[in-house]
């Protein structure tokens, strides 16, 4: 059994729905790992928590999966208390050790508090060790393009949607300004982004900011107006010298934004 189901910090009903699932994938053959993530892992989970998860299986149950669209892996069998299920996701050994070498920050962070359960892999949780690290090797362009990001929707996109009566522009400018000012600060304190759903409440918690950075930032997002977004964006840039001048900037912008096809398939929403 791993030592961190010994060592008492799971709830009950949470470390038992954790060997029910070792119990059951360590007899079928083409699961390799159970690796065991999320709020369980980290100790944070509620009562009702599910348990997140994520099982690794040979290439061939993977590439025969992935044809099938079925790299989910849900089940309520084995969560035995109210509201349990299993929340997992289908990997290769592969997967992992990319995910270490260079994994985006919110699958790194997905990774936080992780723990193999099981494993037929001697290796593998050296490799789990080594992906929930800020990619200190991409810090500097990372301050770069995010404050490009802020510079042009906090300023141009913005001003232009107001000037318009453009909502759908307002909307995406705004969300777009809230994203990379956040991921900016996460980026100084070197402290990975999670996920959309969590950004708010980790940044909440980030000991380097700017003065009133939250209180500023939700109220561009109830009340986007040019005093708002302004007086966001302003308290971002005036906090560190992020390394760009408005003419490379917008340089940046277009490279990020307009020809990042270029070198990569493009990205989902400008197929």
């Amino acid at each position: 059994m791993n030592e961190r189901l010994q060592d008492g910090s799971f709830r009950e009903h949470h470390r038992q729905a954790i060997l029910n699932l070792v119990d059951r994938i360590q007899s079928d053959s083409d699961f390799l790992a159970v690796i065991i993530s999320g709020s369980v892992a980290k100790g944070i989970a509620r009562e009702d928590s599910d348990v997140d998860c994520y099982l690794v299986v040979t290439d061939e149950v993977f590439r025969k999966r992935q044809q099938e669209d079925n790299l989910f892996y849900y089940t309520t069998e084995g969560c035995d208390y109210p509201g349990g299920y299993y929340d997992g996701k289908i990997i290769t050994f592969d997967f992992v050790r990319a995910a270490a070498e260079r994994g985006s920050e919110p699958t790194r962070a997905s990774f936080e508090g992780a723990f193999v359960a099981f494993s037929r892999i001697p290796e593998l949780s050296g490799f789990v060790s080594r992906i929930p690290v800020y990619p200190e090797h991409q810090r500097t362009r990372n301050f770069e393009d995010f404050y490009a990001q802020v510079d042009l929707y906090g300023g141009y996109f913005a001003e232009r949607a107001l000037t318009l009566d453009n909502s759908y522009l307002l909307s995406q400018a705004v969300s777009q300004v809230a994203l990379f000012g956040g991921r900016l600060i996460l980026a100084y304190n070197r402290i990975l982004f999670p996920c959309h759903k969590s950004l708010m409440q980790t940044l909440e918690k980030t000991p380097e900011k700017p003065e009133a950075y939250m209180d500023l930032m939700k109220a561009m997002l109830a009340n986007p107006t040019l005093e708002t977004i302004r007086a966001f964006t302003e308290c971002i840039k005036s906090f560190h010298d992020w390394g760009l001048t408005p003419g490379q900037a917008l340089s940046r912008f277009v490279e990020n934004n307009e020809w990042n096809w270029m070198e990569h398939e493009p990205p989902l929403s400008d197929r």
